[in-house]
């Protein structure tokens, strides 16, 4: 009889794990190739959601880029950049607009683990499906010396709207909050 508490107590441990894994979306089998790319990826995942598909985008490729490497060269993952910029200042930077959202990862060892661990984030996934949303970037940067070894950036946004004002080569240490007051 003393084994029955700690049978009780396996079980109820095993359901509370059983639980954890098996939450968010179910992913379709693409999610499970290592080799596959970004764009069929983010394209999968925004159908899968019912949402429109994204065309790959130079100025959100460099936005992404510069920010890769700038995490790389400091071997640390953060949204902010050495230079105190934020996600809608490098994509201002690199001619894009403002009306973005940027998912960084590091560690993973192929853009499919990295997709997982976005979709599996509440955060990573909200920006996934940014709606309305028509153009992504994506970079890596490998840093073999430091704890993470890659780092991944990820850019998804859309032209700001007919009309409204877009700085272009925003200054270093510009912010989203410091184009509003400029308005």
């Amino acid at each position: 009889m003393p084994m029955m508490p700690f049978r009780l107590l396996a079980v109820c441990l095993l359901l509370a794990l059983a639980a954890c894994v098996g939450g968010g979306p179910k992913l379709s089998a693409v999610f499970m190739k290592p080799g596959a790319s970004v764009d069929t990826l983010v394209n999968a995942y925004r159908r899968q959601a019912g949402l429109n598909t994204l065309s790959r985008n130079a100025s959100l490729d460099a936005a992404a880029g510069a920010h890769a490497r700038d995490l790389a060269s400091r071997g640390a993952l953060s949204h902010k950049g050495a230079d105190g910029s934020d996600h809608s200042a490098r994509a201002v930077r690199a001619g894009y607009g403002p009306f973005v959202v940027e998912n960084a990862a590091a560690g993973q060892k192929s853009v499919a683990e990295v997709m997982r661990g976005f979709v599996g984030s509440g955060e990573h996934r909200r920006n996934l499906e940014m709606d309305p949303a028509t153009h992504y970037g994506f970079a890596q940067a490998a840093a073999p010396g430091t704890k993470y070894k890659n780092f991944y950036v990820l850019v998804i946004g859309r032209p700001p709207p007919e009309g409204d004002y877009v700085v272009r080569k925003a200054s270093p240490g510009l912010s989203l909050s410091t184009l509003t007051d400029i308005f």
